[in-house]
């Protein structure tokens, strides 16, 4: 369905809702998937797909809510559903539920706004697609094959509407796009793996990488590096002074400290205290900064929230210092933050949640890098750096830590636990590699550890974000390193699990 028509759609459920006393939200939204994936030269699956459907969100006056959802876009369905709701919203309110009044104090947005992608979804035939994706899967298995090769190829396009009774009608599309190589190299009985993407707002990343071939010379690099760790040793466990890439860098902020600041877990945070967020806190050096908002052409871009409020570009740490939070419009009072438009929900199926879009971390202090070299000359170039300036520290292994492969954290306490893909010691003028190692400690004692940057800002990094039973695309990055000096609550060091 077409933005309009779900404008239109929007404004007859609103239109039904105004005999209720009370506040309504309506969500409508139309998604549409193209995907597929190949290996060694075939086809394993093409798949295509689309949903709709709308959510409506009932508030009592006293602010109970209740929450009905129909995947049936046509006449006659939005009465229905609006009944629904206010129903269960006031059932709520005779059990004694949660109340929670702010949507009241919402400012009425207006907002009709065009897709940012240069291409429409559908405007290249399935098939024209397949034959791109062939071409590049089949062109980097020429490249290198020693690997064994997967590469995927996915196309979104979400439509949503977002309509309130105080009048407020947001409508935007939401298009993305992602290419993804995964390698698996062996040596002496080992396999070690690689993943690396290159994303977009719809099929031109495709042609794009057609004519640069910028995504298959990074699959290649990281394919060599990948067969070097095969016959690579163990680190021994230990502190070290690090440098890691953007896309660490990335789950750091995301994975370690920005869910610490999102309204709703403000209770089991270690950056609340007594349900409030520490504003005030220095939780880094002076100089090291985290930003979260939405960029255009991301992964995880989204211009409004799911409440219909604008997103908008937080400083969560300004200088060192905590200074706010992500807050949406029902948690944040509560947590003294803010409200911020961060709700996010993963479909009309879902109320929204306080979530992050893309996020970064950035420093001040910074030494320049030259342009993308292929992996190991820009480790040379990281070791000439670090030497020149007198930032590789003597007489210990400096570490480089390249890729992310995830881990988890315990907000409440601020444990992290990440890995990574290899490692190598620039402090050695024969850079040797090492097995990818467990990265690991306190979050707050990793970012008073940072003491500077390499290179411009990457913030491409992406992934999909869990919580609450919800799915969304994250995002984020850094500059293309930082510089962390060794701390006794940050470890490196053990297998990789």
């Amino acid at each position: 369905m077409e933005q309009k028509e779900l404008r239109a759609f929007v404004l007859k459920v609103l239109t039904e809702a105004s005999k209720f006393e009370g506040y309504v939200i309506v969500r409508a939204q139309s998604r549409r998937e193209w995907s597929m994936r190949l290996s060694n030269g075939r086809f394993e699956r093409v798949s295509t797909g689309g949903d709709s459907g709308f959510g409506v969100q009932a508030f009592t006056k006293r602010g109970a809510t209740g929450f009905a959802t129909s995947d049936v876009l046509e006449e006659g369905a939005g009465g229905k559903l609006v009944e629904k709701a206010i129903q269960l919203a006031t059932r709520n309110e005779t059990l004694g539920t949660k109340l929670n009044c702010q949507i009241w104090e919402a400012p009425q947005v207006l907002a009709e706004e065009a897709t940012p992608s240069r291409k429409a979804f559908g405007e290249i035939p399935l098939a024209e697609l397949e034959e791109l994706v062939m071409t590049l899967h089949t062109r980097l298995r020429s490249a290198f094959p020693q690997g064994v090769w997967q590469t995927s190829y996915r196309q979104v396009e979400e439509v949503w509407c977002i309509g309130r009774t105080d009048g407020t009608l947001v409508s935007f599309e939401v298009p993305r796009a992602v290419l993804m190589h995964q390698g698996t190299v062996r040596a002496q009985g080992k396999a070690q793996s690689t993943l690396i993407h290159r994303s977009g707002m719809d099929a031109t990343v495709l042609y794009e990488e057609l004519k640069d071939q910028v995504l298959e010379k990074k699959a290649m690099d990281r394919a060599e590096f990948a067969h070097n760790i095969c016959l690579a040793p163990q680190l021994s466990s230990g502190h070290y002074p690090l440098i890691i890439d953007y896309g660490l860098a990335k789950g750091l902020a995301h994975e370690a400290f920005g869910h610490a600041v999102e309204s709703d877990h403000m209770s089991e945070s270690v950056l609340g205290e007594n349900g409030k967020l520490r504003k005030g806190l220095r939780v880094a050096r002076p100089g090291v900064n985290i930003i979260d908002g939405p960029v255009l052409g991301d992964w995880a871009y989204q211009p409004y929230s799911a409440n219909g409020l604008v997103r908008q570009t937080v400083t969560i740490v300004r200088d060192g210092v905590l200074e706010a939070g992500l807050g949406d419009v029902f948690s944040a009072e509560e947590a003294d933050m803010p409200v911020t438009g961060a709700g996010r929900a993963e479909s009309y199926n879902n109320v929204p949640l306080p979530r992050m879009s893309n996020i970064r971390l950035l420093v001040d202090r910074l030494l320049p890098l030259p342009p993308a070299l292929p992996l190991m000359e820009e480790v040379r170039a990281i070791r000439k750096i670090l030497l020149e300036s007198g930032e590789l520290l003597e007489g210990q292994k400096n570490l480089l830590l390249l890729g992310y492969r995830g881990g988890q954290v315990n907000p409440k306490t601020g444990d992290f636990v990440f890995q990574c893909d290899g490692i190598v010691d620039v402090a050695d003028p024969d850079l040797p590699i090492y097995q990818p190692s467990i990265f690991s400690g306190k979050i707050l004692s990793a970012l008073e550890a940072i003491r500077g940057g390499l290179g411009e800002g990457c913030f491409d990094a992406i992934g999909t974000c869990g919580k609450g039973g919800q799915s969304v695309p994250s995002s984020g990055g850094s500059h293309r390193y930082l510089l962390m000096d060794p701390d006794q609550q940050v470890s490196l060091g053990g297998a990789q699990g």
